[in-house]
């Protein structure tokens, strides 16, 4: 089964748990306000399968997404990220579904994003598809803000210098929450 089917299959089956998830919690929106959008910023670590030739297989850089409610679980989000190193360098364009809820003070969350992502060596440059499929976990400091404390994500690059080489993104950052119903 490809990799796309089954990351297909674990985003609609975490979001049967997340819906049953919320429906257990007795305060499963208690702390929290509702606000359909969401802006967030992270830093972000890649470790690479040594695929880019590094010593020690990383990459620096930062993700900034954007979410809007689809259903109050779910988001769509689109996401940009720049990763680099010496003289590689890593830019992603990613969209796709984000489950999120809220039990009780923490916003754990999962997403599948898909797009592109234009890999840069030294003079050349290519541009392939990428899947990226992880969580995270929010923590609000208050009605608005929260610290994003862990996000994850398997990501995998298709079609650039480095085909279907994997690697495991952590971050860490801030998320903004606005809007009203």
């Amino acid at each position: 089964m490809s990799c796309l089917v089954r990351s297909l299959i674990l985003v609609i089956a975490l979001s049967f748990v997340a819906q049953h998830a919320m429906a257990q919690s007795p305060t499963a929106r208690g702390w929290t306000a509702y606000h359909p959008y969401e802006l967030a910023g992270t830093f972000s670590h890649m470790l690479t399968d040594g695929s880019y030739g590094l010593a020690d297989s990383t990459l620096n850089g930062w993700t900034a997404s954007g979410s809007a409610n689809i259903f109050s679980f779910a988001q769509a989000t689109a996401e940009v990220g720049r990763y680099s190193r010496n003289k590689v360098s890593f830019t992603s364009f990613l969209a796709g579904p984000q489950l999120a809820f809220h039990v009780y003070r923490f916003q754990p969350f999962v997403r599948g994003l898909f797009g592109i992502s234009h890999t840069k060596e030294g003079a050349a440059s290519t541009t392939g598809f990428t899947l990226a499929t992880g969580g995270g976990l929010d923590f609000p400091l208050s009605e608005r803000i929260a610290v994003r404390a862990l996000q994850v994500d398997y990501f995998q690059p298709h079609g650039t210098f480095y085909n279907a080489a994997d690697f495991l993104r952590i971050g860490f950052g801030i998320s903004y929450q606005f809007g009203t119903r």
